[in-house]
């Protein structure tokens, strides 16, 4: 695989990770977290699966 993509994917999946624990904090009640990480999360998705696909 090409680095880019590889990066891609972790960029992808730490913003897939940062969405999850936003949504818990939410489902949860817990007492910890940011909304601006939901954003942050998206952000890192989109950009991570571009990446990925112009390898």
């Amino acid at each position: 695989m090409n680095k880019k993509a590889i990066q891609g994917y972790i960029m992808a999946g730490i913003g897939f990770i940062l969405i999850l624990i936003n949504a818990l904090r939410y489902l949860l009640d817990w007492d910890f977290g940011n909304p601006a990480l939901t954003t942050m999360g998206l952000i890192f998705v989109l950009v991570g699966l571009k990446l990925a696909r112009n390898r």
